[in-house]
């Protein structure tokens, strides 16, 4: 009666390095593609059996091209070794796979394919790089309704602000000076509707300016419009709020605008007009109150940017390619793939032919296979938050 033993440590670790040395060490979380030939030996002439039993062959291959478990056991009966086992199993998976050729020699048949092996590649926060937002120049008012100094109040809860802000993780705040509402007066599609630059500065509204020609091609700006109103001279409160915008001229489709509102409680029964002077710990006690109240609503939408799920529309581009407004500012790499969904697609995997910061080029695996109407539809890249 066989008992299963002790591993025979020695011949399993040769074994384990004869294999690693066949197929290379797997790269664990990273997709990758192989090239690989399966062969089947003819049969009673049956071409379908031997063309299958190939392709079979091949994907095996594929799949320990990505990497193998190795496991084992000795055999013991009475203490007297009989004989081991080996265990060799993939551990990877077959993403998708293409069939280039198929030859029948004059005793066996081939079958060559790319396969893309590995797991689904997960991009979690961690592994994606930070969202660097340029803080540009705010628009601040303050009605005349509110005291003197709410002005100076509104800009020192700005500076405040940014510094609650960059402590927000994967969020990397770069202050500037570039003021988007001196920008090109010409109406940019950049930037989404009803984003007014100049309704403050020039007191009635207008539709919104182009950004993008003092930014740089892939930056992410960060505009806040800071508006204090009150409601009489003699009022105990004032009302706050803050329009933030989040531009990507790159990616119209990625901005964000945000709207937050507070109300101020200011010392009761004082003329406001007279606070100019002496009320200035009034000023700084309503900007670090600004600037925590605004600071704690934006900094988990702005963590929720930097760890949205990568999901771009396809845009044919021609010749089976399609571009989507992702890049390698949100995470991507060459080895990335995407994966068709919604809209009933059928399974297809898209592998990125070309990469910029802010835009890539990607095209299904397996032309063959891919759908018909694919432009217009998604393709989600990761799950944004793990």
């Amino acid at each position: 009666m066989g008992v299963r033993g002790f591993f025979n440590v020695g011949r399993l670790f040769k074994l384990a390095l004869l294999i690693a040395i066949l197929f290379g060490v797997p790269n664990i979380g990273v997709a990758e593609m192989v090239r690989v030939t399966g062969r089947a030996a003819l049969q009673s002439g049956n071409e379908a059996i031997a063309r299958r039993t190939a392709l079979e062959d091949a994907l095996y291959q594929a799949s320990l091209a990505g990497g193998a478990e190795l496991d084992g056991f000795t055999v013991a009966d009475h203490g007297v070794l009989t004989g081991d086992t080996i265990l060799l199993r993939p551990s990877s998976k077959i993403l998708d796979f293409q069939i280039l050729r198929e030859t029948r020699m004059q005793s066996y048949f081939e079958v060559t394919i790319d396969a893309y092996v590995g797991d689904q590649p997960q991009l979690g926060c961690s592994a994606r790089p930070d969202v660097v937002l340029t803080a540009v120049r705010p628009q601040i008012y303050a009605s005349a309704k509110t005291p003197l100094w709410m002005q100076d109040a509104l800009a020192r809860a700005h500076s405040q602000t940014l510094g609650v802000l960059s402590k927000a993780a994967k969020v990397k705040i770069v202050e500037s000076d570039i003021d988007l509402a001196r920008g090109n007066a010409r109406q940019s599609t950049a930037v989404q509707a009803g984003f007014d630059y100049q309704s403050l500065l020039l007191g009635g509204a207008s539709k919104a300016q182009a950004p993008a020609k003092k930014l740089s091609a892939n930056a992410r700006a960060l505009h806040l419009k800071w508006v204090a109103e009150g409601a009489s001279m003699r009022s105990g409160k004032v009302l706050v709020s803050v329009e933030a915008k989040v531009v990507d001229p790159a990616a119209p489709s990625r901005g964000r605008n945000i709207r937050l509102r507070h109300t101020l409680k200011l010392s009761p029964g004082t003329p406001w007009r007279a606070l100019n002077v002496v009320a200035r710990k009034d000023q700084e006690s309503a900007a670090l109150e600004l600037s925590k109240t605004m600071g704690a609503g934006l900094v988990p939408i702005l963590e929720e940017l930097a760890c949205a799920p990568l999901v771009a529309r396809l845009s044919g581009i021609g010749k089976k390619q399609y571009r989507v407004q992702l890049g390698a500012r949100d995470g991507l790499t060459r080895q990335s793939l995407a994966f068709a969904e919604g809209q009933g697609q059928a399974w297809t995997v898209f592998r990125v032919v070309e990469l910029s910061q802010s835009s890539a080029i990607v095209a299904p695996m397996n032309a063959s296979r891919a759908g018909v109407k694919l432009s217009g539809a998604n393709v989600r890249f990761n799950a944004g938050r793990p």
